[in-house]
């Protein structure tokens, strides 16, 4: 039994900073051996930029993100230490960290504190996870069910144990995840929500990655949040199957639905990990709320340039024959383009655009729909992206320089409407069974669209395993703030200072 509070062995990264397909290779066998950190986590700008450089994965496809690993991106020090993850261990890491800004956050001050202690328990095939979060942000946040009025609002983010093998993995708990291509968000299932207990399952070959998940959401708190009645029993069942073209492509399909029944065993049409959800619901075999959906990740004939994104439609439809089904498709769009150091300057670079839009009834359902918990929520936030209803392109420049610093500066533009995830459809929506309209381009027709330019400034810093720092300058001009219906135009800039405290180095190594 060994214990280790010293510096980290580094010799593992000489091979990973060498190659970026070694890279995918490494973070999809880390991801199978939970060899990782969570989501979660006080690396995870640090995540993000490596990210969109695609040298680093949580799968061997790029297009699951539920545990971080190491990366060739910064320096070592920065990163798990992934040889000693990979013996049986326990480990804690505690952080600690001081947010503050020139305009109140969600409690209605000026700062916010934050905690959080992960521990990692690892014994042969066997992982066991736990994620404590305590946050000031809780005790005003209006889907926080539970205590607030004590000193400390927190919850159990993760907490799961896992049994992994050659061919993929067996996992029975609660952890935050994005599917999809991005690490930070996802139009399909994303860390939006408040983590959910779930039984995740994958297999995977070199060629191909399938998974499935499985989640019965706990009954609401005096009804009206997901469903009317508190006795409702509201269930998740998503899967994915991604093929993977060497290092070139990864491309998938994804389907989900939540559905509700007031008693019994929940459909094992649904519960089915093979059954094809869009054909139950176009030929209205199930009830539920379907989401189908594409994702890809590309990098065309050159690894400097990376391509990805995903499209989904909610409650497709492949007719008009009923009044239901002339309402118009639902749906999303996520897309990014990313092309690293096209420069001849010493120093890491690369730039990147994004766009997304989002529907204007995405997500949602009519009201005897919501009723029964078929809204795509849990806890009354989206399960996919946070908002819907509106657009956006930013486009943005970032630097690394002497792996300990990273800078980024931008522009974007978006616009936002008014409905939300929780909007009520029109009153006569239940007895027409359609929205009264039949297409739907992006934010066409609109008269009460908020307008937001902007040009921002990202400064991120770390010290070796102690400390990480994180500045954001957010200049924003708005064209009718909050929907009120007025054209004036604001400045109104963000500025935003994040100080972690943590210690990374606790390990407790034991067995072989």
């Amino acid at each position: 039994m060994t214990l280790r509070l010293s510096s980290r062995p580094w010799r593992f990264f000489s091979i990973a900073t060498e190659h970026t397909e070694r890279v995918a290779l490494l973070a999809a066998v880390l991801a199978a051996w939970a060899a990782a950190v969570p989501l979660e986590n006080w690396r995870f700008p640090y995540y993000r930029i490596a990210a969109e450089r695609d040298e680093i994965r949580s799968s061997a496809s790029g297009l699951f993100w539920d545990d971080l690993g190491a990366a060739a991106t910064f320096d070592s020090s920065l990163w798990p230490d992934t040889a000693l993850y990979g013996t049986n261990h326990f480990a804690a890491e505690p952080a600690f960290e001081l947010g503050l800004a020139n305009e109140p956050f969600a409690t209605g001050k000026k700062s916010n504190l934050r905690g959080n202690l992960l521990t990692d328990f690892r014994f042969g095939k066997l992982s066991v996870r736990n994620a404590l979060d305590v946050d000031q942000g809780y005790q005003s946040d209006s889907t926080y069910p539970w205590h607030t009025e004590r000193f400390a609002a927190g919850r159990i983010e993760e907490a799961y144990a896992q049994f992994s093998g050659r061919y993929g993995f067996a996992r029975l708990g609660r952890m935050n995840r994005c599917w999809g291509p991005f690490p930070d968000r996802s139009i399909f299932l994303s860390n939006n929500p408040f983590s959910y207990d779930g039984f995740e399952w994958q297999f995977n070959v070199p060629f191909l990655e399938f998974r499935h998940l499985f989640a019965a959401f706990p009954q609401v708190f005096g009804g009206g949040a997901d469903a009317a009645d508190a006795k409702t029993n509201r269930y998740l069942t998503a899967h994915a199957l991604n093929f993977i073209v060497g290092k070139w492509l990864s491309a998938g399909v994804v389907e989900s639905v939540v559905f509700a029944r007031d008693g019994g065993f929940p459909d094992m049409q649904y519960i089915n990990p093979v059954s094809v959800y869009t054909v139950i619901n176009t030929n209205h075999e199930g009830r539920g709320n379907l989401m189908l959906g594409f994702q890809a990740l590309a990098h065309p004939f050159t690894e400097k340039v990376t391509l990805k994104g995903q499209v989904l439609f909610d409650d497709f439809q492949v007719d008009a024959e009923t009044a239901g089904d002339r309402e118009p498709t639902h749906w999303a769009l996520d897309v990014g383009g990313y092309v690293k150091d096209f420069t001849p300057i010493p120093l890491k670079h690369h730039a990147g655009v994004e766009y997304h839009y989002l529907s204007k009834w995405i997500y949602t359902v009519n009201q005897g729909n919501t009723d029964r918990g078929e809204r795509y929520i849990y806890r009354g936030k989206s399960l996919g992206y946070p908002t819907i209803d509106g657009d956006g392109f930013r486009g943005a420049v970032t630097l690394i320089g002497n792996n300990y610093w990273a800078a980024t500066v931008g522009a974007g533009i978006a616009r936002q409407d008014t409905n939300t995830v929780a909007t009520p459809w029109p009153d006569d929506t239940a007895l027409h069974g359609a929205l009264g309209y039949t297409d739907e381009d992006p934010l066409s027709g609109r008269d009460n669209v908020e307008q937001t330019v902007s040009v921002f400034f990202q400064m991120h810093g770390h010290f070796r395993d102690f400390a990480s720092a994180h500045l954001g300058v957010d200049n924003r001009w708005i064209r009718n703030k909050e929907n009120t219906g007025d054209n004036e135009t604001l400045y109104d800039p963000r500025v935003v200072f994040r100080l972690t405290l943590h210690y990374s180095d606790f390990f407790l190594t034991f067995g072989k």
